[in-house]
């Protein structure tokens, strides 16, 4: 028992903490397009941060759900209501039998993240319930959920207790962030001085053929000194190419684990929801920071995590 899809929305997938492990083999990591929201939702239905949940892209589903639950929404602002009543992001929701959840269009952001209570029952593959699309693994059939799907949830059930708080919106401020840190890749010196200065005082444009494997800019080209040879070599989330056009591209969740273009920067990791939360045609600019400075930001954002999971339990006992 859980939900049935009766609308599946733009793109609506199953995602976890991702396929770790596999790189050597081609397999990337998947998982959620931004973390922060994604444990969240699952922290405030009470699961472990790396539960399988729902990643909600730009148009929602309609779900039908076949047994009492809780949920949490995260991430995006998509117009939630629950049977024609509207309901908000970063609080538990307490759902019945036959309720349907369905969602506008987006307000504010561009993933939402649904958290079941006990989380999503789905079999794991290489050890992650990760939905990878291009290979047809993980989540749902390998496949973003459709029209008719039924999925099962791990736990039914909730109490009828009434539930009065909600996660503060400011953990959220990130959506508001146009500018976006870096660190230098190893292939900057290659780059002139004209596409360097130009790469950090310059915006990019979010191109709309963007997808959960890279984000495509449009702005200044960005020119090598010479044309050379790159053996190809491992990358990561948050890598920066440069192609033969010039226009770079940020490789996000399903990127592959190697490439053979220059990259000119890395995303830190503590904005990399920045860019998972980014829609088309909106624009982003470059700052660098230190190693030290990026360091510190992710340290930042998990102190304000075990605060949140501080109070969350605190809440959960009342």
């Amino acid at each position: 028992m859980g939900f049935s899809v009766e609308k599946s929305g733009l793109l609506t997938t199953i995602q976890d903490k991702g396929r770790t492990g596999y790189r050597n083999i081609g397999m990337p990591v998947s998982g959620p397009m931004d973390s922060t929201a994604f444990r969240l939702a699952n922290l405030i239905v009470g699961n472990r941060e790396t539960e399988a949940a729902l990643e909600v892209t730009m148009q929602g589903p309609v779900l039908h759900f076949t047994s009492n639950t809780e949920l949490a929404l995260c991430g995006a602002d998509l117009n939630p209501s629950i049977n024609n009543e509207r309901v908000y992001n970063n609080k538990p929701l307490l759902i019945k039998k036959g309720d349907v959840l369905r969602f506008g269009l987006a307000e504010k952001g561009m993933r939402v993240y649904i958290a079941f209570k006990g989380g999503i029952k789905i079999e794991k593959q290489l050890g992650s319930s990760s939905t990878y699309l291009p290979a047809g693994i993980g989540g749902y059939k390998g496949r973003a959920l459709k029209a008719g799907d039924k999925i099962d949830l791990n736990s039914q059930g909730h109490s009828d207790r009434k539930i009065s708080w909600s996660a503060s919106p400011s953990f959220f401020t990130y959506f508001q962030k146009r500018e976006v840190r870096i660190l230098k890749s190893k292939q900057w010196n290659w780059f002139t001085k004209e596409a360097q200065s130009s790469f950090l005082s310059r915006d990019f444009t979010i191109q709309s053929e963007s997808d959960r494997m890279g984000y495509r800019l449009n702005g200044p080209t960005l020119m090598t000194k010479e044309k050379r040879e790159l053996s190809t070599e491992g990358i990561v989330k948050g890598s920066i190419q440069v192609p033969a056009n010039g226009l770079p591209i940020i490789l996000m969740a399903d990127s592959q684990p190697t490439g053979g273009y220059p990259k000119i920067a890395n995303v830190i990791t503590a904005d990399l929801p920045v860019i998972a939360q980014l829609k088309p045609l909106e624009k982003i600019r470059f700052k660098e920071v230190t190693i030290q400075e990026a360091y510190q930001a992710l340290v930042d954002k998990e102190e304000d995590f075990k605060l949140i999971k501080s109070g969350i339990r605190l809440k959960n006992r009342e």
